[in-house]
């Protein structure tokens, strides 16, 4: 007979494999959100360097930046949504949502910058200063996020937790 905290462990084990990619994209989604968040919070809001349309005057810029707000908050609690439906199946891994995590925050700084800076022109890292530089630190930074979460991933598959 298998005891009761061998069959949860089993369970969970079982649940995880059945819901691998909703805990991918729910931890893809988290990092999307949280980290449009955190950066509209830090760069927009506290340092100011740049807004996330920067034409037509002010109402086009709070406009822009509430849209972008929403947008974020949306992603964040949608995911968080999906972690507790996970965490209820007892199907929520955590190292495979922080990984995954970490990739959507480096593919919402890669989105950002080839999309909404290079292709649509809407803003700039910042106005002052080399703009290469920032531009490269910007990418450098989701790189950096990117492969991070790709490693943990890896890790947490290999690893089973």
């Amino acid at each position: 007979m298998v005891s009761a905290e061998r069959k949860t462990d089993l369970t969970t084990a079982r649940n995880r494999r059945v819901h691998t990619s909703r805990n991918f994209w729910a931890g893809l989604l988290f990092g999307a959100g949280m980290f449009s968040v955190l950066e509209q919070s830090i760069f927009h809001f506290f340092l100011q360097w740049h807004h996330f349309y920067e034409g037509n005057g002010p109402q086009a810029i709070l406009t822009g930046e509430g849209i972008y707000q929403v947008i974020g908050w949306a992603l964040t609690v949608l995911s968080l949504w999906i972690a507790a439906d996970l965490a209820r199946r007892k199907a929520f891994w955590p190292a495979r949502f922080s990984g995954s995590a970490l990739i959507g925050g480096g593919v919402l700084l890669i989105f950002d910058s080839l999309v909404f800076r290079l292709l649509l022109n809407l803003h700039t890292v910042r106005d002052t200063g080399d703009p290469v530089f920032y531009e490269s630190l910007w990418l450098g930074t989701a790189a950096f996020l990117f492969l991070l979460g790709w490693s943990v991933l890896r890790n947490a598959s290999r690893d089973g937790d």
